[in-house]
């Protein structure tokens, strides 16, 4: 039986971990931390859970080809609730809530009441996210692997797509920016900027058209629970699950990859998927990282997305989290924030004592380098304490019943990414600005043989569908290289 190591126990690593396993191979899996997930993940503390990667999950509607690829490794099922938040978004003008709906027709009829002036731009909204709502991630094999099931991009498939160019190319050529600010409505502009401003206008579009179609959910219990499911279902086919390890190297003679060296031993393999982040993964594996030009063009393509991803604990009642306007900005590592939005989870169980808020929210700024300075300086805790402070000060204003009962307000900056996962830049997905062309990376070396990647850097701007997809991929290429049939 062929050996297979994985590095990595994110999602991307379990997705091809579990397809090379069931597909005949011997797996293992290592993982630096305590835990299976990687970026996908949530924490407790002092009784309330922070969920730090789901807020919405393309493929968990059985109605998509994604959940299909869910289903198969464990992380969806039939005995899997998925919540459905509805409004997706919200904010407050002028003591008016605005509100993103998953019905693009409700939020359509409900935005022009109360803007009649944006309702022709309202309109065309309407129309760009039902027409792309009919798009679908594909799903399909690699060429030249044998597979029990085939999947193929099909004639028809393509013929679907063919109408939906002109409008992508369109909304890939403006920022999210740029489209907000056709609107008149001040609370309507801000609505629309949920996303990142720098993304493309089509990522927007996306996101929305996703909602729509019922898409988009949250599986119950969060990120934590999927991942353990999905490690469990590579147990259950036999698979070895490492953890607590760093991969100290990649081990690469004659042009062929022949395992990986631990601290204080060697594991020998036919083939080794490296699903750590990318960047990081090239400049900490290899004593000569291989120089492919798909490697080389990602490297020098990505733009991290970064964010200080804050979560609070709030010993009172607070039912409904509008993104407002402060009253005072709110400054860190030389930005500021005028105004604030959280995910409340109040109505969802086990988040929170009873009678508790968990709230969650990310600033999406690259602050990687002022954080690293502030470690380095000894500032680190204490520039953690001051936002903290002003995180406080602004939720009390805006709710005078959490005043004297925020229990807990939890930071994790880049460098916590970083340190639990080795991301390069504690990056978890990358920017798509306007204008970019549509890549996919192809994962494998032509200087390497048996050596492959996968993860959220393959197909930009990444995300849980990416490394899932990825991860099945890269056993695919595995397959491939040993004749093997693709279960």
């Amino acid at each position: 039986m062929k050996k297979v190591i994985i590095v990595g126990a994110g999602v991307a690593g379990l997705s091809a971990a579990i397809y090379a396993q069931r597909s005949g191979f011997s797996v293992t899996l290592i993982e630096q931390h305590s835990i299976v997930g990687g970026m996908c993940t949530s924490w407790r503390r002092k009784g309330y859970l922070f969920e730090g990667a789901i807020h919405w999950m393309t493929g968990s509607s059985p109605k998509t080809a994604m959940y299909e690829l869910w289903k198969d490794t464990g992380a969806l099922g039939d005995n899997v609730n998925v919540l459905l938040s509805d409004p997706f978004y919200s904010v407050e003008h002028d003591g008016q809530i605005l509100c993103l709906y998953r019905d693009i027709k409700k939020t359509v009829e409900t935005l022009c009441a109360i803007s009649p002036a944006d309702e022709a731009n309202l309109k065309q909204l309407e129309k760009e996210v039902i027409k792309l709502s009919k798009m679908q991630m594909p799903i399909y094999d690699i060429k030249g692997v044998k597979s029990e099931n085939p999947k193929q991009m099909s004639f028809r498939d393509i013929m679907k797509m063919l109408p939906l160019i002109p409008t992508m190319n369109r909304l890939n050529k403006i920022s999210c920016a740029e489209y907000a600010d056709r609107f008149q409505h001040p609370g309507i502009k801000r609505l629309m900027k949920f996303l990142m401003e720098k993304y493309d206008a089509a990522s927007f579009i996306f996101t929305l058209a996703t909602l729509h179609i019922g898409d988009g959910g949250c599986p119950e219990g969060g990120s934590l629970p999927m991942v353990h499911r999905m490690a469990q279902t590579f147990k259950d086919l036999g698979g070895t699950l490492i953890l607590n390890t760093k991969v100290q190297k990649v081990n690469l003679v004659n042009g062929k990859a022949t395992g990986v060296t631990l601290e204080n031993e060697v594991l020998d393999a036919d083939a080794v998927i490296v699903t750590q982040e990318t960047i990081a993964a090239l400049d900490n594996l290899f004593d000569e990282a291989p120089n492919d030009s798909w490697l080389l063009d990602l490297r020098q393509s990505v733009k991290p997305a970064v964010c200080t991803f804050i979560s609070v604990g709030i010993k009172a009642k607070i039912p409904a989290t509008p993104d407002w306007v402060l009253k005072e900005p709110i400054k860190y590592a030389g930005q500021i924030v005028n105004n604030l939005g959280f995910y409340n989870y109040s109505g969802y169980e086990g988040y929170a004592p009873s009678g508790c808020t968990t709230l969650t929210t990310g600033f999406m700024s690259d602050t990687y380098d002022f954080w690293k300075e502030a470690k380095e300086n000894g500032r680190y805790d204490e520039e953690k304490e001051l936002l903290a402070e002003q995180i406080k000060k602004a939720i009390c204003q805006k709710y005078p019943q959490a005043e004297g009962k925020i229990e807990v307000v939890d930071i994790a900056t880049p460098l916590t990414y970083e340190r639990y996962t080795s991301a390069y830049r504690g990056s978890w997905m990358g920017i798509i600005e306007p204008g970019h062309r549509m890549k996919q990376y192809p994962g494998y070396c032509e200087s390497v043989e048996g050596l492959y990647f996968a993860g959220h850097r393959m197909t930009p701007p990444g995300g849980l569908p990416v490394a899932l997809m990825s991860g099945r991929q890269a056993a695919q290429m595995v397959c491939r290289q040993f004749g093997v049939v693709f279960k």
